[in-house]
């Protein structure tokens, strides 16, 4: 097949190894789309390098699924297949756990009268992966008002949360658990396209909770579509990471729930045309979340 070279590089660097790319960009790809011919299985092996690339993007257990929906993870040896499975299964759990925590914090800052909206990763794994276990996050990301800062690290520290140096708001609280024996979680009061006050109060208000909560989770209020797509398509800008990348093509793809059109500010412009630097079959104008057919 014919490679599609990467105009932008992304961490890891992959643009001198176009298979790295190749497979990492399958990855990111929604289930439900297909975006070109898929790589194949002569594309695949040997997995040394593509692993270390995938671990280093943080994204091993998308690439998993990947394997496995394309009917290639039975094809390596059954050590191999058992670590690719044993993967999601542990990242099931630890999203499992941290949606959990991260919906009880959310809960408890509301009893202050704190509004908040977990962001990111975890906000991603309930809003546009339903095959649990898929979207890693190595932490808990919250967004507060500025003004409430102090009021939500207090109530933390409560909680058992204690500094882990990196700034007043990153807290840690360990758990008696041997497979999530902690937990990192990152109180901020900006987002990736604005860092105004008032804006972030008007993003606060229009929350709203998680769809598709199982059975034992509790509610997890997260960001409104579109405010989660300009915020994801801005940190696509200035963090170029796989996971971003890969949540910003899922919100452009999602055609559950159309929202109106909102024009683009320039951080998710930046990130919009690095989308189509990799995907440039998709239309110049990013459509606003779940409005692509």
């Amino acid at each position: 097949m014919n490679a599609i070279e990467p105009v932008q590089s992304f961490f890891p660097d992959t643009t001198e190894r176009p298979r790295v790319y190749r497979l990492l960009r399958a990855a990111s790809e929604p289930a439900h789309r297909e975006l070109g011919e898929a790589p194949g299985l002569d594309d695949i092996p040997p997995l040394g390098e593509v692993l270390e690339y995938v671990i280093n993007a943080k994204m091993t257990c998308l690439f998993a699924d990947w394997l496995s929906r394309y009917g290639h993870t039975q094809r390596f040896p059954r050590p191999m297949q058992q670590f690719l499975r044993g993967q999601l299964r542990l990242n099931a759990y630890r999203s499992r756990k941290h949606h959990q925590e991260a919906a009880a914090i959310i809960a408890a800052l509301h009893d202050h009268d704190v509004p908040a909206a977990a962001i990111n990763g975890i906000a991603h794994a309930a809003l546009l992966y339903p095959e649990a276990g898929v979207r890693q996050s190595s932490d808990v990301d919250i967004l507060i008002p500025a003004s409430a800062a102090a009021t939500a690290a207090a109530l933390l520290t409560r909680r058992g949360y204690y500094s882990t140096g990196r700034s007043p708001t990153t807290l840690h609280r360990d758990f008696d658990d041997p497979i999530v024996p902690g937990l990192t979680l990152d109180l901020t009061t900006e987002l990736a396209h604005t860092g105004d006050d008032t804006t972030i109060q008007t993003i606060l208000d229009r929350r709203v909770p998680a769809p598709g909560s199982v059975e034992h989770q509790a509610p997890l209020p997260i960001l409104h579509r579109d405010d989660g797509f300009r915020h994801t398509l801005a940190r696509v800008a200035s963090q170029r990471r796989w996971p971003a990348l890969a949540d910003a093509l899922h919100y452009a793809l999602d055609d559950t729930s159309p929202q109106p059109a909102t024009a683009l500010d320039e951080p998710s412009r930046a990130g919009w045309d690095l989308v189509r630097s990799c995907w440039p079959q998709l239309p110049q104008d990013a459509p606003p979340s779940g409005s692509h057919r």
